[in-house]
């Protein structure tokens, strides 16, 4: 996404993770020039895994990294999730 005008200030980023099939979490890397609320960030599901993955949730937001969780773990599949951050 561009800094829309804002002189190289990063305010979006958009991209995917992948919570493994025997954990619970991801830590992903934003790339946004501040730290966002956690009503700056929004995650989509990429599939319907193998374990039901039950609650998803946001955690640990720092100034460049944010920590998607589930609390199952996926199973075989995996669980994609694509998430979006807007400042």
């Amino acid at each position: 996404f561009p800094s829309h005008d804002n002189g190289g200030f990063i305010t979006e980023a958009v991209g995917s993770a992948t919570i493994a099939s025997g954990a619970s979490s991801v830590v992903v890397t934003h790339g946004c020039s501040q730290t966002p609320a956690l009503g700056n960030i929004s995650l989509v599901g990429g599939e319907n895994p193998t374990n039901d993955v039950g609650t998803i949730w946001v955690s640990n937001i720092t100034s460049t990294q944010f920590t998607i969780n589930v609390k199952n773990v996926p199973g075989a599949s995996n669980f994609d999730v694509g998430w979006r951050v807007s400042i």
